[in-house]
């Protein structure tokens, strides 16, 4: 992907979290803690959040921005 095609695909901030969790949810997201499957999205934390222990998962979470301060647009 060229520089020009990034940036009118992703104008904005909320464009990438919104591709972050396009490709998590087509992925999958497994609980870190106790590898549950099933999760909930809280939008308002904009998180996933374990059924089983209620532990949750970032969107930059087993990507190379995990743990990263950095904006997704990076």
């Amino acid at each position: 992907m060229s520089l020009i095609s990034f940036i009118s695909e992703f104008p904005d901030e909320q464009s990438c979290k919104n591709k972050f969790k396009e490709y998590r949810n087509q992925a999958g997201v497994v609980c870190a803690k106790c590898n549950g499957t099933q999760h909930y999205w809280k939008s308002d934390k904009e998180q996933y959040e374990c059924k089983k222990c209620k532990t949750r998962t970032t969107l930059k979470s087993g990507t190379v921005l995990h743990k990263s301060k950095l904006p997704y647009r990076y």
